[in-house]
């Protein structure tokens, strides 16, 4: 779980992580860089819970470098993502667990997500959007993801120089050497929309590393990406030069 000046949101998060069906966890916090009272927050839970891990860095280090931390740290046979802002339902580790130990050709399994804005559960919905690698997509909700830690070690973590798609171009990565993906069909994630508009150079960064990543996937698929792929990375192209053409004007 990696977070950053979200005191007012970790507790629950990592509550919901601690309260699963599936006790045998070890849950990894990274404070990266906070300026909150994150780290105070932080420290409660691992007072309160011996299972309850903590890393800390003076500044931040970028959501990829501290997810690389986790894979440093992290003691137990699978990964799962965790944000601090999401919620993960009881029996989430549980299902995905059960997928992964019964198929070791699997390298990740996902889940379906209730998407909500605020604190409205009660008010959110599952999302229409498409998933899937010959699609140009992650396959599944990336903050639902359940790993295969030593395959993920084995193949270097994650990239850090990719500020932002770094879970996209991991998952061509491990699809480029033959591991699959599974999902588990039930909503097992309760996934936080914040709203609030997006910087031009921030855009810019985000559709240039999500371009690399679509293009190292063009490479690890042998270009065998569906109708829908091909359109979804120029859909992709179109908005970097938006992004470049805003920058500038």
């Amino acid at each position: 779980m990696l977070v950053r000046d979200r005191a007012d949101l970790l507790g629950e998060a990592a509550a919901s992580v601690l309260a699963q069906t599936d006790r045998d966890l070890e849950l990894v916090i990274v404070d990266d860089g906070s300026t909150d009272d994150t780290w105070c927050v932080a420290e409660q839970l691992a007072a309160s819970d011996e299972r309850v891990r903590l890393l800390r860095n003076a500044a931040s280090r970028g959501i990829p470098a501290a997810r690389n931390q986790v894979l440093a740290a992290a003691r137990g046979t699978y990964v799962a993502i965790c944000d601090s802002d999401d919620l993960s339902r009881p029996g989430r580790f549980a299902a995905q667990r059960a997928l992964l130990d019964g198929d070791p050709t699997l390298v990740g399994v996902g889940v379906r997500i209730n998407a909500f804005e605020g604190d409205d559960l009660a008010a959110g919905s599952e999302p229409t959007w498409h998933w899937g690698l010959r699609d140009g997509r992650l396959p599944f909700a990336f903050p639902g993801a359940m790993l295969r830690l030593d395959v993920v070690r084995a193949i270097g973590g994650f990239d850090e120089r990719y500020a932002i798609a770094e879970d996209l171009q991991l998952a061509y990565r491990l699809a480029g050497r033959g591991g699959r993906f599974s999902t588990v069909d039930e909503v097992l994630l309760d996934y936080r929309i914040h709203a609030g508009s997006i910087t031009q150079r921030r855009a810019v960064t985000r559709e240039w590393c999500t371009l690399k990543a679509q293009w190292r996937g063009i490479r690890a698929l042998r270009g065998r990406l569906s109708p829908r792929g091909w359109a979804v990375v120029v859909q992709t192209k179109l908005r970097l030069l938006a992004a470049l053409v805003g920058m500038r004007s």
